[in-house]
């Protein structure tokens, strides 16, 4: 595997490459680091369908609203490089600020519409701007074939497919199946931050999203939401930020499964002053 800390030298390497393999795929799979199985999943399922692959470790400052937050987030680099070998990544790009942002680099606003304020972004102002600024300039340096999201991140799926539809972009954007721990909580870098049984015991989240998508065979949506707003807020310690069922490409909340061809539920808990986020596809 390479490891490339600057963009001048990405580009170069990219360049050659694909004047030796001139129809050379290359995938791409943009992270924070802190790499755990999910990540994996996605680096495996692009070193299946390509050619080369990309991973990208970034600490992306402008999406994060607290800078607490930032501050915290988990930089494992060492573990992070042995993982990506393993999972045969191609290529490590470890870019500091400044070749991501360079000096004279302005903050785009994209035309992501009503995307970036409701649920996730309504809890988070500018994040998902800030995503698809570092986005946008991954995109433009790797010019990839395809790009590789997970499921966990919902809201952040939809806005990468608004962002690649109103740039033209030619990047193919591939979601990947949510992946859990045994237990059944989603895998996430915040993990970490969950005490042993804290850990164990989040995988309330996902029984309660379970068992709605159960419920829906008997219940109205806003009955069977209701349900397991009862059940994640009778869990001690259990706070949720939101928990609704969207219109998969819009994210517009519907009352009823007949409302939107593809929906999704979608929630946020806060357990142990850690915001876990997950989600289960309805239909």
């Amino acid at each position: 595997m390479h490891i490339i800390k600057t963009s001048d030298t990405l580009k170069k390497h990219l360049i050659a490459l694909r004047k030796e393999q001139p129809k050379v795929t290359i995938g791409f799979v943009p992270t924070m680091g802190a790499l755990h199985q999910g990540h994996l999943s996605l680096i495996d399922a692009s070193v299946s369908e390509n050619d080369i692959t990309v991973c990208s470790i970034f600490v992306n400052p402008t999406q994060f609203g607290d800078a607490a937050d930032l501050e915290k987030y988990p930089k494992p680099i060492e573990q992070d490089i042995e993982k990506l070998v393993k999972n045969d990544c191609s290529i490590l790009f470890l870019p500091s600020y400044d070749d991501v942002y360079p000096s004279d680099y302005k903050q785009m606003i994209f035309a992501i519409g009503e995307l970036e304020h409701k649920i996730e972004g309504a809890s988070r102002p500018g994040h998902f701007q800030g995503v698809c600024n570092v986005l946008h300039q991954l995109f433009s340096l790797i010019s990839p074939t395809a790009a590789y999201f997970g499921q966990k991140d919902f809201q952040q799926t939809v806005v990468v497919k608004k962002l690649v539809e109103i740039t033209d972009s030619s990047v193919k954007i591939r979601v990947v199946p949510i992946k859990r721990e045994p237990h059944g909580l989603a895998m996430s870098s915040r993990n970490v931050r969950l005490s042993a049984k804290g850990r164990q015991n989040a995988a309330f989240i996902h029984r309660a999203l379970s068992q709605t998508k159960e419920d829906l065979a008997s219940m109205t949506v806003a009955k069977a939401v209701a349900k397991a707003k009862q059940f994640i807020n009778a869990q001690k310690g259990a706070a949720i930020d939101y928990l609704l069922a969207v219109d998969a490409k819009t994210l517009e909340e519907i009352s009823s499964l007949d409302e939107a061809e593809n929906i999704t539920l979608l929630t946020v808990v806060e357990y142990e002053n850690v915001r876990l986020l997950d989600n289960i596809i309805l239909k």
